[in-house]
């Protein structure tokens, strides 16, 4: 379904992103449901434990939309989810932990909390392409071992293509995902009488899906930006 066969600057591929949404809108928001299903579980669970869970389905929900960004339907993104679970599971400690408790780092100096910020982005970049890389390439590897040194090897591939242009883009989605989650959060306490808590899980269902397609479409930017230089080398 991706029309991405381009380098994208941040205003086209955020158009990128609300185009597929948009043309996509029950199965994006199936990938919202997922992520507010695991909120639900980290709200009930220690603090060790919910890190855990919020990276899985992290890991989980950007699997998913890229294969909804390269135009499966959403039963079938989740089955291709099922299918490389083992490689997601890899995938979930080397690159979903790790950005988790950059995102979520309880530091009360607000310049180490930009210091762990700006790792978990600059983290996601290098390694992350691995999740999306999983779903869409070497699929005929003979063995998940292969699949994953393809995925990891590939992100930084990716990455190295225009490394800075690709922080910047992840910085702008986590950006609008942690502004608009808290206001839409606080919205939506006062309608229907709603507590905060489940104010921030409704707000996930609408939010999470443009972050995550967002993410998937920027995998495939970088490919078409790394195919590109290819062409000029």
């Amino acid at each position: 379904m991706t029309t991405v066969d381009k380098p994208l600057r941040l205003g086209e591929l955020l158009a990128e992103t609300i185009r597929v949404y948009g043309e996509r809108l029950w199965p994006s928001l199936g990938i919202g449901l997922l992520a507010a299903l695991g909120f639900v579980i980290a709200f009930a669970v220690p603090d060790v434990a919910a890190i855990v869970i919020i990276a899985a389905t992290f890991t989980a929900c950007y699997a998913a939309a890229t294969r909804l960004v390269a135009g499966d339907r959403f039963a079938e993104s989740l089955a291709q989810v099922v299918l490389r679970g083992t490689v997601l599971v890899v995938l979930t400690l080397v690159v979903a932990v790790p950005f988790a408790l950059g995102i979520f780092a309880r530091a009360g100096d607000p310049l180490a909390r930009l210091i762990f910020l700006l790792f978990a982005v600059a983290w996601l970049v290098f390694v992350g392409f691995s999740i999306p890389a999983s779903m869409t390439e070497r699929l005929e590897a003979p063995s998940w071992f292969s699949r994953l040194g393809h995925a990891l090897q590939r992100s930084v591939e990716l990455a190295r293509a225009e490394f800075f242009h690709a922080v910047g883009i992840t910085a702008a989605l986590v950006l609008i995902y942690g502004l608009l989650g808290p206001l839409l959060a606080s919205l939506l306490v006062g309608f229907g009488e709603n507590g905060r808590d489940v104010a921030f899980v409704l707000s996930q269902i609408v939010l999470a899906p443009f972050f995550f397609l967002g993410l998937a479409v920027l995998y495939f930017e970088q490919s078409a930006r790394a195919l590109s230089s290819l062409g000029r080398s």
